[in-house]
């Protein structure tokens, strides 16, 4: 492939891991450039990688469907049923609004490293810049509040929830929410930011060990292809068949960007090759993956960032769609 070579050479990347597949087979793997540019360690298809916001729609969007299916979660409450939230609101917040971004929520949280339920509690007592529905803007905020709403309706962690109702069901025994998976060091990707089996979000690393909404999984391509499949096939077991349906229907609210639960549905994104059912998400750390329930494929572009972000992510579906040439 001579994309992910080019962004090598440009220096926008280190190293790419490229799986696509149906339900059934892969139609493409391709593996280039290193995984730590410190050893010089190369790429392989089993790299682990820190997935920063795949974590949204890998953990904390099935754990809500979960919750939301088994009637432990009202979609359109206010989130304030489920959390001791204490700042000022200037109109109620519902689950959906957090879900889709258009809470009015800030963009900036506190933290406070190494001092977990302080930062928890802070969060908790933020103010809320705007009422809901005024505007989209994808904040990770959102998304630790939905996390912590999910501890507390659960009583449980959220990687001891994800590692029972998602990793442990499809097999995805190299995927972790926190670090990688035992042994699996030597083969993590570094990022931009952090050494490898580090987490790269500033917040999720600061709350550790508590494990937040919006980053911290790390995982590998043959695993995420496992979560990939499964949504492709209805639920595979994990879900029931209308509840898949959170993910690949528009969930905000009118006028408001189309988001599902936890997905972007902006067609502007859709390499050519996959229909616009797609459904997408990036990671900051240099991740994609795309799931077209219409032409029943998958897609992940998996690559260590070092250059500018937005160059990156439209270096990313460059490689997709190069990617996608190979079946058309």
């Amino acid at each position: 492939m001579k994309h992910p070579a080019r962004q090598i050479e440009s220096g926008l990347i280190d190293g790419a891991v490229v799986l696509g597949g149906t339900r059934h087979e892969d139609f493409i793997r391709f593996v280039s450039g290193t995984a730590d540019r410190k050893t010089g360690a190369p790429m392989c298809e089993n790299s682990v990688f820190d997935i920063a916001s795949l974590t949204k729609v890998v953990g904390t969007a099935p754990l809500l469907a979960f919750c939301i299916e088994k009637g432990l979660v009202d979609f359109d409450a206010p989130f304030t049923e489920y959390l001791p939230y204490r700042g000022n609101l200037p109109a109620p917040v519902t689950v959906r609004h957090l879900a889709t971004h258009c809470s009015g929520v800030q963009i900036n949280y506190p933290y406070f490293p190494g001092e977990a339920e302080k930062m928890v509690q802070a969060i908790l007592a933020e103010d809320f810049a705007r009422p809901p529905e005024t505007l989209y803007e994808y904040t990770c905020t959102n998304y630790i509040l939905l996390g912590l709403l999910i501890e507390r309706v659960t009583s449980c962690r959220l990687e001891e929830l994800a590692a029972e109702r998602i990793f442990a069901p499809l097999g995805m025994t190299d995927t972790r929410w926190g670090a990688p998976p035992e042994g699996a060091l030597t083969r993590t990707i570094r990022t931009i930011n952090a050494d490898p089996g580090v987490i790269s979000d500033h917040g999720a690393r600061a709350i550790a060990p508590h494990r937040i909404g919006n980053a911290g999984i790390f995982s590998t391509a043959d695993d995420l292809a496992k979560f990939c499949r499964m949504m492709l096939d209805g639920g595979g077991g994990l879900f029931r068949r209308e509840t898949r349906e959170l993910f690949f229907r528009n969930q905000a609210p009118r006028n408001m960007a189309a988001r599902s639960l936890g997905w972007n549905l902006d067609p502007s994104y859709i390499p050519h090759g996959l229909s616009k059912a797609a459904i997408y998400h990036t990671g900051w750390t240099g991740q994609a993956m795309w799931i077209d329930p219409e032409t029943e494929r998958f897609l992940l572009v998996l690559t260590n960032r070092f250059g500018d972000s937005i160059a990156s992510w439209k270096g990313r579906l460059a490689i997709a769609s190069e990617a996608l040439d190979t079946i058309s």
